[in-house]
């Protein structure tokens, strides 16, 4: 059956093709070409800091760590399962490899890597612009990037490959593990007295903050590249995922505007597994394909009326989306990996209708312990096995059939510390190590949003003079949440509130130098955090694993930049401080001698609290000095 998306997909395309078209038959054509090569890079400046969700990070690497259920394990099914008179359940687990050799001295390899290096990239971009009259402009942009093999993580580093638009990020885009070539816009634009209209591949940027997205719900974000460690004050522009899609805008004459738009969906792409800034550990096998196909036809929309009354600037928004976060739970492996004909055959079904696959290579999860710690560092809750078997029989099955087997009672429930534990390290004695399987998808929501700005006026040169205020606030009204224990047919749905306060300025300290722009924020969310995690996953440890939540989510930022008198150079500072007490400080300096050469240099230091209960702790081995050398023509 034809679909309504698949009409608002033929009339996008017939839209842009159209001026493409009516470039051959103009005379005269106002070309502007420009881009630039661009060398980026990242250098640790604590090398003994990896990122523990990778496999090369993980902090039980080396680690010996005692499995007290090993022993009534070994007896137990020794005694109980015929076949397995000779089986050894490991007292102590460490996280190493097994190198094999063909003369039977094994060896033990440490999964442990030290990276010097978390980003090293080569940019090229492209900028064509065709002004074909006063009516009509074309504007293209291709951009290039490329990533040697400089980041170690046990095996091949896949940095840009995914599966959405044919395993890369957008319909407009090439890629491998280590490359990718898009087009981040390609659009037509058409203006026409008070009518605007663009038409193509886009992003559109509402709200206007650094670090925070309030009014920004339009696009996606990639995260696939230097993750949210960019230059602050860019304000993501290199992040917003394009897409295909129409927009247009109607001024009034009293200084109102009206704007419009439509876009095919697109979702935040995140950092692969065992990449630089992954932030989902690599115990997990994420499956997004079908969740993805679920909404691969659907279209966003949006309506904004933004105008002046004297100093007070209003706008009005609403958008309905598909949330590009998207929210993540428990799914069945559907891989069954005990042979046939082991003693313990009849499980494998059963391990393979729950979210549990017994593993090998060192990705998985090898103790309690280390299921309490990530489980903790995820903002989930570790202390969910009762729950895992209450929504999943096959699971549950799986519990009581290994029990009855080995020939012990089962615990009445699991929802304390040490029934869960034991659970645990007696599969883990038995099995080896596991990897959890889950699945991401994606709902439909809407946002009603509401921004002010008024601009004070005073005596010249003083703080108050031309300081701006904006206060922007959405509201989202049953929105889809990844629920801490990663179960549940419906999530966790909560209405959202969020709301920011920004006050800038540029103000001008001294007659030899140009004036200072400082900007500062406050935000608020009433449910998740600023990477969409739900509060209640918050304030577990390994040592106390059921989390302990939050009641809202509050930061706030401040910035400046502060040119030099002859604009060669300029100092950059950004500063994020949740509340709660972690931290982003991000110091910079940029120097551009000549319209053609520029270099930046900016460091990031990141550190959180060991009791969970902030954001920047999920980050806090981020310690890095970044640079980009830059070549524009």
């Amino acid at each position: 059956m034809f679909k309504v998306t698949q009409l608002w997909r033929g009339v996008a395309a017939a839209l842009v093709l159209m001026p493409f078209a009516y470039i051959q038959k103009a005379e005269a054509i106002d070309w502007n070409v420009s881009g630039f090569i661009r060398q980026e890079g990242a250098v640790s400046l604590d090398s003994g800091k990896e990122n523990y969700y990778n496999q090369g990070g993980n902090i039980f690497n080396d680690i010996d760590v005692a499995n007290p259920m090993a022993a009534p394990v070994q007896g137990a099914l020794r005694a109980n399962v015929p076949g397995l008179e000779e089986f050894v359940a490991p007292s102590t687990t460490n996280r190493k490899e097994i190198i094999y050799s063909l003369d039977g001295n094994h060896q033990m390899k440490s999964f442990a890597e030290d990276n010097d290096w978390n980003l090293v990239q080569t940019r090229i971009e492209l900028d064509i612009d065709a002004k074909i009259n006063d009516n009509l402009k074309i504007i293209t942009k291709l951009r290039g990037i490329y990533v040697p093999d400089e980041y170690d993580n046990h095996g091949s580093v896949n940095y840009f490959e995914t599966p959405f638009r044919d395993d890369c990020g957008t319909r407009l885009e090439a890629c491998g593990e280590n490359y990718m070539i898009d087009l981040p816009s390609f659009y037509a634009d058409y203006t026409n007295g008070p009518l605007w209209l663009r038409v193509g591949n886009q992003q559109i940027a509402w709200g206007e903050a650094i670090f925070f997205r309030v009014l920004d719900t339009a696009n996606a974000l990639d995260l696939r590249r230097h993750s949210v460690f960019d230059f602050a004050s860019e304000e993501y522009s290199d992040k917003r995922v394009p897409s295909l899609g129409v927009r247009g805008s109607y001024s009034f004459q009293n200084d109102w505007e009206l704007e419009a738009w439509t876009q095919e969906a697109q979702v935040n792409i995140l950092s692969n597994e065992n990449t630089p800034y992954n932030v989902i550990t690599s115990t997990f096998v994420v499956h997004q394909e079908e969740g993805f196909d679920q909404i691969d036809d659907e279209w966003n929309s949006g309506v904004r009326l933004r105008g002046q009354i004297g100093d007070l600037g209003l706008q009005f928004t609403f958008t309905d989306r598909i949330n590009p976060e998207g929210a993540f739970r428990w799914t069945e492996s559907d891989i069954n990996v005990i042979p046939d004909d082991s003693p313990l055959a009849g499980f494998g079904p059963l391990l393979a209708g729950s979210p549990f696959q017994p593993a090998t290579g060192g990705q998985g999860v090898w103790s309690a312990e280390q299921w309490f710690e990530h489980a903790s560092a995820a903002r989930l809750d570790g202390l969910n096995i009762q729950d895992i078997l209450d929504d999943l029989p096959l699971a549950a099955a799986a519990v009581g059939g290994f029990y009855a087997t080995a020939g012990f009672p089962a615990p009445p429930t699991y929802n304390d510390l040490a029934a869960t534990s034991g659970t645990l390290d007696a599969f883990f004695a038995a099995l080896g190590e596991f990897r959890g399987h889950i699945e991401r998808n994606y709902h439909r929501e809407q946002i009603v949003g509401f921004g002010a700005n008024y601009i004070f006026f005073a005596e010249p040169d003083t703080w108050l003079d031309q300081l701006i205020v904006r206060a922007e606030a959405t509201f989202t009204e049953d929105r889809v949440f990844t629920d801490p224990s990663l179960l549940g047919a419906d999530y966790r749905v909560e209405d959202e509130l969020i709301a920011s306060l920004v006050v800038e300025k540029y103000h001008r300290f001294s007659r030899d130098f140009p004036s200072t722009y400082m900007v500062f924020q406050y935000l608020h969310k009433s449910e998740s955090d600023m990477f969409g995690r739900h509060l209640d996953g918050y304030g577990a440890t390994k040592d106390s694993p059921r989390p302990t939540g939050r009641d809202g989510f509050d930061a706030v930022s401040f910035a400046f930049q502060q040119p030099s008198p002859t604009l060669t150079w300029r100092t950059d500072l950004a500063v994020l401080y949740d509340l709660e007490g972690g931290y982003l400080i991000q110091p910079g300096i940029r120097w551009k001698p000549n319209a053609s050469v520029s270099a930046e240099i900016f460091a990031n230091f990141v550190d959180g609290g060991d009791d969970n209960m902030d954001q920047m702790s999920s980050f806090d081995y981020v310690e890095e000095l970044a640079f980009r050398l830059t070549y524009q023509y």
